[in-house]
């Protein structure tokens, strides 16, 4: 009886193993979508650290990046007049986005209502027609909750 227990540990070890490292691959193919609540450029900032620290954590670089899709006021931090005042910020963004951490994508139809022209905004940011309708589609298209 010893002998068989002993064997079903020798067994179940390798296996618990497997999963476990089955489990860290689909973590690092996941795809995820990051969204604004109170719009700032504040919880913009906390949400770029945290996916620097994700990222970090990381022994390779992320195979998706954290779709990130802004269509509020914190749009204001990619505008070129802003720079100086938000520069650490679009720099970290930037680079994220160099690593391929984050996707930023900004809402045209923002743009349209705050006279906002693409040439504006920084050429590492994406735009896309309606915010709200990117974030379903991507939801709707497996997208995780960061």
């Amino acid at each position: 009886m010893n002998a068989s227990r002993t064997l079903s540990r020798l067994l179940t070890a390798p296996v618990l193993l497997l999963l476990l490292l089955a489990n860290l691959a689909m973590a690092e193919e996941q795809k995820f979508i990051a969204q604004l609540h109170a719009n700032t450029p504040q919880e913009l900032a906390d949400l770029l650290d945290r996916a620097e620290s994700w990222a970090k954590q990381s022994k390779t670089y992320p195979k998706y990046p954290i779709a990130i899709v802004l269509h509020g006021p914190e749009v204001n931090v990619f505008i070129k007049k802003n720079y100086g005042q938000y520069q650490s910020l679009v720099d970290q963004a930037a680079k994220l986005d160099a690593f391929k951490v984050v996707d930023i994508k900004i809402c045209e139809r923002w743009m349209g209502f705050n006279n906002i022209d693409r040439n504006q905004l920084p050429a590492f940011v994406d735009t896309v027609p309606f915010g709200p309708a990117e974030e379903v589609r991507l939801i709707e298209a497996g997208y995780q909750s960061f």
